[in-house]
């Protein structure tokens, strides 16, 4: 890996190692799971990395969250996120990250690039980080899936944003 490559995974891992400490600008009122930019970032960094460096730098933020920094929701870290109610979704990220790098259009086609981006972090992640959910919470499938509702809606307009920077961003520095 090169220097530049290496440093864009890093800055991008920053990024997203501080994105639980930022909240959107709404919020909406739903207890129990924080709402952070931190899957816009996830978004963000499959827009602008190649596939193999947007796995390593998700990668690197959950272990650096496993190690022990509070990086995840709630200002969290250690070995609970990964076994608590929204793991699926920690489990999720680097491939969220990945799908997206690897299946973003070359020509930043805006239709595609957010029906890619929908598909992967919304109608994939969802449903299958909702089965761990509903086993550890004792909650149905069904129920838990109209949970997080909410946050499907609050994560579309989190791809929008993710895809407004993505574009605002210099050719020179963003990877096609």
């Amino acid at each position: 890996m090169t220097l530049y490559r290496l440093s864009k995974v890093a800055l991008l891992t920053a990024l997203l190692s501080v994105s639980a400490y930022l909240l959107p600008p709404f919020q909406v009122p739903v207890v129990g799971i924080a709402f952070t930019l931190q899957t816009a970032v996830i978004v963000l960094i499959g827009f602008l990395l190649k596939p193999t460096d947007a796995f390593l730098c998700v990668i690197t933020y959950l272990v650096l969250g496993l190690i022990g920094l509070p990086i995840f929701s709630n200002k969290v870290g250690g070995i609970a996120p990964f076994v608590g109610p929204t793991a699926g979704f920690l489990y999720l990220f680097p491939v969220v990250a990945f799908l997206i790098a690897l299946l973003k259009s070359k020509t930043k086609n805006i239709f595609y690039d957010i029906l890619v981006a929908t598909l992967v972090s919304i109608v994939l992640v969802y449903p299958l980080s909702t089965i761990y959910f509903s086993i550890y919470t004792k909650m149905s499938y069904m129920d838990a899936l109209l949970y997080f509702t909410p946050y499907m809606v609050v994560d579309f307009i989190k791809i929008i944003l993710a895809y407004v920077l993505y574009r605002k961003i210099p050719e020179e520095i963003a990877y096609l």
